[in-house]
């Protein structure tokens, strides 16, 4: 089944979560004939506008932008402004010139398939890969040109554990060799017990003494 440019777009936004809004589209009372519009919620809280230069020349899409624009301020209104642009593309002044009110996404004639998502990217949630698979490749590519280093091998494997195994086992892998190297602790003899030395006359005066003794026995 053919779809028009309006109709592919409007199918990725409905797809990525926002709202279609009734057309003509109608702000504070004032109506405004456009393609088609869409309204985010949430964290994507844009007024989205879809204008088609084949069915308007850029002269009336500039106008009915303008319009859009300038009723949201009217409603002190903080909602972001997107104009999608289907069909031939308008010339870079004019662009511009809408550009004042909204941002622009001129997405062209090939609006589909993965040229249609690269324009329409800013209004996408961000798709992330899982976390845990990427991890587990890039341990495997690493293990795999490691080849025989064992270093890389072992802080690979303490890679799950965390940023601080890692460098403990680093600062202990770097360690071993110094430890091995290392000479037994000195121990240091014990003190021998303090001798006096023998002085000549304490010597002297302790044998004439003696001998006084001896003869006073006598």
């Amino acid at each position: 089944m053919t779809t028009t440019p309006v109709e592919r777009v409007a199918e990725v936004l409905v797809r990525a979560r926002y709202r279609h809004v009734p057309t003509p589209l109608e702000i504070s009372g004032l109506k405004i004939d456009v393609s088609d519009a869409f309204v985010g919620t949430g964290r994507a809280p844009d007024l989205i506008v879809v204008g088609d230069t084949t069915r308007d020349k850029p002269k009336r899409l500039l106008q009915m932008i303008e319009g859009v624009g300038r009723a949201l301020d009217m409603m002190d209104s903080r909602r972001p402004l997107t104009f999608v642009i289907v069909g031939p593309r308008p010339d870079s002044a004019e662009i511009r010139s809408m550009s004042r009110f909204a941002r622009v996404l001129p997405v062209g004639e090939l609006a589909d398939g993965d040229h249609l998502l690269n324009w329409l990217a800013v209004l996408l949630p961000l798709k992330l890969p899982n976390p845990r698979e990427e991890f587990s490749d890039a341990v495997g590519n690493l293990l795999q040109e490691s080849g025989d280093d064992i270093l890389t091998r072992v802080l690979l494997a303490k890679a799950e554990e965390g940023a601080e195994a890692v460098a403990d086992q680093f600062h202990e892998f770097i360690g071993e060799p110094f430890a091995e190297a290392a000479e037994p602790e000195f121990e240091a003899p014990e003190p021998a017990p303090f001798e006096e030395d023998a002085d000549p006359e304490i010597e002297e005066a302790d044998a004439a003494e003696s001998e006084i003794d001896g003869d006073a026995e006598a």
